[in-house]
């Protein structure tokens, strides 16, 4: 996942909205995230803002999660200056989840402002719990067609990198291409050069940015997946069998890697369940 710079955004009761910064996009599909923190009351409701920069997007939308799941309003608008026309809005209420796809303005060019406001409902039970994702594609994402294969990159362009691909169009994923212990492993949408993706199997273990794959804890059924310092743990060894499945060394060989629920949003954690040969349990390794 090629994401923004991550930033906070403090959501206030309806009559006042802090706005995060700015955000600069890089080549290929680019990601940036917000943590939102709702604050409010029964009476005014509560309203949260987000408001970033962005050159020549190709695509944006926002996505909205809370538990428990309750109704959101979103309103979003686009300005482009270079773009005629130059601004584009628009809204809708749905559950959370809910993603929300903006109509940018004809053929977005030069630096785009989206500001989209999240509005919760009254009776929120929640609010801390509400997040919301900008996600959006620069333009220089999208090269020209080529009439013949473009050569492998050199030097510093983006380098291919070796997925594991799994349901739904998704691959595993480190949240943030971090290294750090406890980074969240989860599912994104494929991209061959996106270093998040990139994973080797090696005795074993499957191994990203120096840290392997790992049952936090070693917690059994249902247990997220997290990058650990390899140590050749029961825990962090992996099987690939003959239907797709990756079957967990530890507690007695009973689990596998898998996609919760069948999920094909992007950001879902991995967990380990009991194997039991479905699709949401079948990954192509490299």
């Amino acid at each position: 996942m090629m994401r923004g710079i991550r930033r906070l955004v403090v959501c206030t009761a309806a009559s006042g909205l802090i706005a995060a910064g700015a955000v600069t996009a890089s080549m290929g599909v680019a990601h940036a995230n917000f943590a939102s923190i709702c604050d409010g009351n029964s009476t005014n409701g509560y309203v949260c803002a987000l408001s970033t920069t962005i050159p020549a997007p190709t695509a944006m939308s926002v996505t909205v999660t809370a538990s428990p799941n309750e109704d959101v309003t979103v309103s979003w608008t686009v300005t482009c200056p270079s773009s005629t026309p130059t601004t584009t809005s628009g809204g809708t209420t749905s559950r959370t989840p809910a993603t929300v796809n903006f109509t940018l303005p004809a053929a977005a060019s030069g630096q785009c402002t989206a500001n989209a406001n999240m509005s919760l409902p009254k009776t929120v039970t929640s609010p801390s719990s509400y997040t919301a994702e900008l996600d959006y594609t620069p333009v220089s994402s999208n090269p020209s067609p080529s009439a013949s294969p473009s050569p492998s990159p050199v030097g510093g362009g983006p380098q291919p990198v070796h997925p594991i691909r799994g349901f739904g169009g998704k691959c595993v994923d480190d949240k943030g291409n971090s290294s750090a212990n406890r980074a969240a492993v989860v599912i994104w949408s494929c991209n061959a050069t996106d270093q998040a993706q990139g994973w080797k199997l090696s005795g074993g273990e499957l191994i990203h940015n120096g840290k392997c794959l790992n049952d936090k804890g070693s917690g059994g059924s249902g247990s997220p997946v997290i990058l650990y310092t390899c140590n050749g743990g029961s825990n962090e060894r992996w099987a690939e069998l003959a239907n797709g499945e990756l079957k967990l060394q530890a507690h007695g060989g009973t689990l596998c890697l898998d996609d919760p629920r069948s999920s094909t949003k992007n950001g879902t954690q991995l967990i380990v369940y009991t194997c039991k040969d479905s699709a949401n349990q079948k990954w192509a390794l490299p």
